[in-house]
């Protein structure tokens, strides 16, 4: 394993600070005095690992972006049938992150794409990252018969994120809970497909199901 140095050290833990403020105390809240006493140092310090407070947030919100995509690999394995990788990979996408902030920062920061040009790069690739999750799927699940797309699978592929986006937002927000959410991505994902209702809900019942006990 590559060493790494003590400046690179440091500045990790100047993002890791940057993303506990905004899941804590929001995008407005993540000031560069406040992220320099999160990371216990004094706010012109910090400025010598990142060149501005700016270039600090773009870094947190890259690192989550990548923890999300992250989470998303995880949850498939290659012997998985297509049908329960987009089970697997719908059940990550909606709660992947909501463990451990990542979501709540991705959002936090979402707004400013709309002014802030590096920020949009971020937010446009990790949506493009998510787009291509789903299209493998589905061409992969159209290529062995499990699934009969209503439209493009490129056209799903977005619809299937900017579903997902929203609902997580609304978990987030308290106004949806997680099975509600899970509910609605898998009867539009099996409707889509051609799939029976209900087919995408029981694989992801399954996984979320208690192990027996030995």
């Amino acid at each position: 394993m590559a060493k790494v140095d003590k400046k690179e050290l440091r500045r990790r833990e100047i993002v890791a600070a940057a993303q506990a403020v905004a899941a804590r105390d929001g995008a407005e809240g993540a000031t560069l005095r406040a992220i320099a006493a999160e990371a216990g140092m004094a706010a012109n310090a910090v400025l010598y690992y990142f060149g501005s407070h700016a270039e600090i947030i773009a870094a947190a919100v890259q690192a989550s972006s990548e923890r999300l995509l992250e989470k998303l690999a995880e949850a498939v394995h290659p012997d998985m049938t297509p049908t329960a990788r987009l089970a697997a990979v719908i059940s990550a996408g909606t709660t992947a992150g909501l463990d451990d902030d990542v979501s709540r920062i991705l959002y936090e920061y979402w707004p400013h794409m709309l002014r802030d040009a590096g920020q949009r790069r971020i937010q446009e690739e990790l949506t493009s990252a998510q787009e291509s999750v789903y299209r493998d799927i589905i061409d992969a699940g159209t290529r062995s018969g499990d699934f009969s797309p209503l439209l493009d699978p490129a056209k799903i592929a977005r619809t299937l994120v900017a579903q997902e986006d929203g609902l997580v937002m609304d978990v987030l927000a308290g106004s949806a809970g997680s099975e509600y959410v899970l509910d609605l991505m898998g009867s539009l994902a099996d409707a889509l497909l051609g799939l029976p209702a209900g087919t995408l809900l029981k694989f992801i019942a399954a996984r979320s199901a208690p192990l027996p006990a030995k």
